[in-house]
C-alpha cells in the first residue's frame, strides 16, 4: 500500500507540476478543477502575501484523490441504476437502443451525437422521479 501511495503521489505531483507550468505559460484552454484550485492558490498568495490560507501540495493531492474516487463511485452507482432501471422498463431500453443505433449507427458515440439523443434524455428525467 505504501508503494502504491508513493507511486500515486509521484504521478499526481508530476501532473500538478505540468499543470502549473501550462497555467503559468498561458497555454490553458478550458479550466478543470485542478486548474481552478491552482489559480485560487496563486491569487491568494498574490492578494494576501500570505501562505496561511493556501492549500499545500498534500492538500491538493488529497483533493485530486477525493474527486477521482468520488467520481468513480458516482459513475459506478449511476451506471448500476441505469442498468437496473432499463431492465425494469424494457420499453425504454428498446427505445434507447433504437435511438442510439439511429444516431450513431456503427460509429463510436461522440459528444455531439449524445446531445442529439432525445429519448434517452427524456427517460433519464422520467426514471429519476
Amino acid at each position: 500500500m505504501k508503494k502504491i501511495d508513493k507511486d500515486v503521489r509521484a504521478l499526481i505531483t508530476d501532473f500538478i507540476n505540468k499543470k502549473i507550468k501550462t497555467v503559468n505559460e498561458g497555454k490553458n484552454g478550458s479550466k478543470n478543477l485542478l486548474e481552478i484550485i491552482l489559480e485560487s492558490n496563486s491569487n491568494e498568495i498574490q492578494e494576501n502575501k500570505s501562505n496561511s490560507t493556501v492549500m499545500g501540495i498534500d492538500e491538493i493531492i488529497g483533493e485530486c484523490k477525493l474527486f477521482y474516487f468520488a467520481g468513480q463511485d458516482t459513475t459506478s452507482t449511476s451506471l448500476t441504476w441505469t442498468m437496473i432501471l432499463l431492465s425494469v422498463y424494457p420499453e425504454w431500453q428498446a427505445l434507447a437502443r433504437e435511438e442510439v443505433l439511429q444516431v450513431f449507427g456503427d460509429n463510436k458515440p461522440d459528444y455531439d451525437g449524445i446531445n442529439r439523443l432525445k429519448a434517452i434524455s427524456r427517460s433519464h428525467l422520467l426514471l429519476s422521479f
